[in-house]
């Protein structure tokens, strides 16, 4: 387990996450739909993406002749199905800045909180098995062959886009029955790859109530003041 986890957040919702330890998972969609949000979103949210330069080399079996079209892979997860809630590795200015917060909440003690977001899970017999994903995130370039991992949604939930390194995100994830199973994804080819239509649908959250964290974190400001 890592040394410390940071979690930005406005501070209006400071007594909610530290003094009642609600912790609110959105699903994967939320984020995705960025047009929505009117933010800085990920459209490739819970995404395998492989858009080569050369396009994808299609195969004609009858003439053995090979053919690039400039075409993109993508594998999906069931998005709506699968919620997270996420962190940083890092404390930065700048990282509260891009997300539009004044508090970050220093948790030092990752493990215990590990173990209350556990406990709360088994709780909530929806989950199978209880299971929860945590991880720090992989950031890959969709000029990479995705090799296998396009069918395993748990490999995809932990994964993003170089162009979200900055982050340094560390995640917390669980699903609604078999979202997380082995080739429960939707893939298909396109001519316009990470494209997201924005819909009118809310997006499924769920609040994890794991009681008060004062003692497992420190309170950062910007004026630089903790607590």
């Amino acid at each position: 387990m890592v040394a410390s986890l940071f979690k930005y957040l406005p501070s209006q919702y400071l007594d909610a996450f530290v003094g009642r330890g609600e912790l609110l998972f959105r699903s994967l969609s939320y984020f995705r739909n960025y047009e929505e949000l009117e933010v800085r979103g990920d459209p490739q949210e819970g995404q395998r993406l492989y858009n080569s330069l050369n396009g994808l080399e299609i195969n004609n079996l009858t003439s053995s002749e090979s053919i690039n079209f400039p075409w993109s892979f993508e594998s999906s997860v069931q998005a709506r199905e699968i919620f997270v809630f996420c962190f940083s590795l890092e404390y930065l200015v700048s990282l509260s800045h891009e997300f539009d917060t004044d508090v970050c909440v220093e948790i030092h003690n990752p493990a215990a909180l590990l173990a209350k977001v556990r406990a709360a899970l088994m709780l909530r017999r929806w989950v199978k098995n209880a299971k929860l994903l945590h991880g720090t995130l992989n950031y890959y370039s969709p000029s990479e062959p995705p090799l296998a991992e396009w069918a395993v949604p748990e490999r995809m939930v932990l994964k993003k886009t170089e162009n979200f390194a900055g982050q340094r995100e560390y995640r917390f994830a669980f699903a609604r029955g078999n979202a997380l199973q082995l080739n429960n994804v939707v893939t298909q080819i396109t001519a316009t790859p990470g494209v997201s239509q924005p819909t009118l649908i809310g997006h499924p959250e769920h609040v994890l109530r794991i009681g008060n964290l004062a003692k497992l974190c420190t309170i950062h400001t910007l004026n630089g003041r903790h607590h």
